[in-house]
């Protein structure tokens, strides 16, 4: 345990006295059922292993939500090893959940990560893939949803999946983001059933943001940025590898 304790200060404290030494994300290719798929990877300063985190931007058909790059250096910084694949524009749902698989399976064998305390951090239609994973994938330390997507029935179909054993599961959503969809709705929906079955689940509603709510994830923002990196302090920096 010593061991896993200094190697884990490493990875924090190189970030913590330099945070711009951290690598800039960087774009990859990673297998995907027979396909390349782009990705984009960032990592801490220091030997590891390292904590990680798989990032799930918004959108669908080409579109990408939020700033993926922007959101992995900012966890690289954090002292997490980042990745972000970027999904492909003809995916349908099950496409995204066999490429999210795949990814949280490519980022616990990189060498430099602790396979065992990974999280996964998803906005808009991401955050809908970030709940799937943690519903059927319990060995996640973590889950982070931020304004997360509702997807022609998906949502109905993970929470009646959900159990217990449900990763611990944070949501963020902005008091007006209801331009698109009723995401504060769908946001407090997520919360009472995760609750209901016994899971770990915290939600918070931030004020209104400009004239749209969904556009407070658009761009890594202190507002709920300091929330995210403190939920995954809580829940990966501080579980050791056994």
């Amino acid at each position: 345990m010593t061991a896993t304790i200094t190697l884990l200060t490493s990875c924090i404290l190189l970030i913590a006295n330099g945070r711009d030494a951290a690598a800039a994300a960087r774009k990859i290719i990673l297998p995907s059922g027979g396909q390349r798929t782009e990705a984009y990877l960032a990592e801490p300063e220091g030997e590891g292993p390292c904590p990680a985190v798989l990032f799930l931007h918004g959108g669908r058909g080409g579109i990408v939500g939020g700033d993926p790059q922007q959101s992995l250096a900012a966890l690289a910084r954090a002292g997490y090893v980042a990745l972000a694949p970027m999904r492909l524009k003809q995916n349908t749902l099950r496409a995204e959940i066999t490429q999210t698989r795949g990814a949280l399976e490519y980022l616990r064998k990189l060498d430099r990560v602790d396979p065992k305390r990974v999280a996964v951090v998803g906005f808009s239609r991401g955050g809908l893939l970030a709940l799937i994973a943690a519903v059927k994938s319990p060995e996640l330390r973590a889950a982070i949803l931020m304004a997360p997507a509702a997807g022609r029935g998906a949502l109905s179909r993970a929470l009646a999946a959900a159990t217990k054993n449900t990763a611990p599961t944070l949501i963020l959503v902005s008091g007006n983001d209801s331009a698109q969809a009723d995401h504060v709705e769908i946001a407090r929906t997520i919360n009472g059933r995760l609750k209901q079955v016994g899971a770990d689940s915290q939600l918070t509603v931030y004020p209104a943001y400009r004239s749209d709510g969904h556009q407070l994830f658009f761009k890594v923002r202190a507002t709920y940025w300091k929330d995210l990196v403190a939920f995954l302090d809580t829940h990966l920096q501080a579980s050791k590898a056994q």
